[in-house]
């Protein structure tokens, strides 16, 4: 039985979250977690923290609003992986956030890349969990991440202004990024 417990900037877990993130995330993908966690104190996003009976299996990091919510990061600890805690934590985000459009985003594949076969995989993942491509993808530090929610239309003004809520202007340099239509 997975629980999920929101969880603030001095809870114990922050501990394991920041060996995952740390571990999970390459560091061109990383935000500092003293950024993440004041939007989290100033109710701009959200940690939760992903338990099967007491142990902990993973975490996610949500921003959102009154209408979208957005998946920023989702991981399991590497030592859970291959057991199901991905879909099963995609399927409590959908419950968590159900009265607003959930969105993600995911690296586009590109037979160039070195991990393309990986990017393959998370995007068949999102798939099988209900997410669809939205034709639009985000273009963070030259690196393109399509743009996936549980349904294809999405006003992308709203996820533009979710992302602008959450990056104000004097923190959008550790996130430079551009929404584009494919």
């Amino acid at each position: 039985m997975i629980e999920v417990r929101k969880i603030t900037g001095k809870s114990p877990d922050f501990a394991k979250i920041k060996r995952v993130y740390t571990t999970v995330f390459p560091r061109h993908e990383r935000l500092p977690l003293a950024l993440l966690k004041m939007r989290a104190a100033a109710d701009k996003a959200e940690f939760c923290s992903i338990y099967e009976r007491q142990n902990w299996v993973g975490f996610f990091y949500t921003v959102y609003d009154r209408r979208m919510a957005y998946v920023f990061f989702l991981a399991i600890d590497p030592r859970y992986h291959g057991r199901g805690y991905g879909s099963v934590a995609l399927t409590a985000i959908k419950e968590r956030y159900a009265n607003k459009l959930v969105t993600l985003c995911a690296e586009r594949p590109n037979e160039a890349a070195a991990n393309n076969e990986q990017r393959l995989r998370r995007q068949r993942f999102y798939t099988q969990n209900g997410f669809v491509k939205t034709g639009y993808y985000t273009i963070e530090q030259d690196e393109e991440f399509d743009l996936l929610a549980l349904q294809a239309d999405v006003n992308p003004q709203i996820f533009q202004q979710l992302m602008t809520r959450f990056l104000t202007k004097r923190r959008r340099h550790y996130l430079p990024f551009k929404l584009a239509k494919e």
